[in-house]
C-alpha cells in the first residue's frame, strides 16, 4: 500500500492500525502521532476535527492527500471513526490531559 505523508497522518488521526513502517502505537498516541504529523505538512492545527482536517487537506492537496484518489472513500471512514465510543473516548482523555481550559477542547463537526 502507497500512502503520502498526509494520507498516513489522516490515517493515524482516525487511530487506523497501518502497516509496519510505523512503529506499534495504542489508538491515543496513533491520534497524537497523527495530528503533530498533520499541523507540521499544513501549519494548520483542527485538533481531532475529522471532517475540518479532510476538508483542508482535499481543497490544498498538502502532503499529497489526493494523491490516488483515497481521499473520496474518507467521508464513509470518518463517520465510521466518529461513531466509534473508543475513538471518541481516546479523543476525550487527550484534550483532558492537554487542555488547559473548556475552551481548547476541539468542536466536532458532521460531515
Amino acid at each position: 500500500m502507497r500512502l503520502t505523508p498526509s494520507q498516513i497522518g489522516f490515517l493515524d488521526l482516525m487511530g487506523k492500525e497501518l502497516p509496519p513502517f510505523l512503529p506499534d502505537a495504542d489508538l491515543a498516541d496513533r491520534m497524537r502521532r497523527g495530528r503533530e504529523a498533520l499541523v507540521s505538512i499544513t501549519g494548520q492545527d483542527f485538533g481531532f476535527d475529522l471532517a475540518g482536517w479532510h476538508e483542508h487537506l482535499r481543497e490544498t492537496d498538502a502532503g499529497g492527500y489526493r494523491w490516488s484518489n483515497k481521499h473520496l472513500g474518507m467521508p464513509r471512514e470518518i463517520a465510521a471513526t466518529l461513531a466509534n465510543a473508543e475513538w471518541q473516548e481516546a479523543r476525550k482523555q487527550i484534550e483532558k490531559e492537554t487542555a488547559t481550559s473548556p475552551e481548547q477542547a476541539t468542536p466536532l463537526r458532521p460531515i
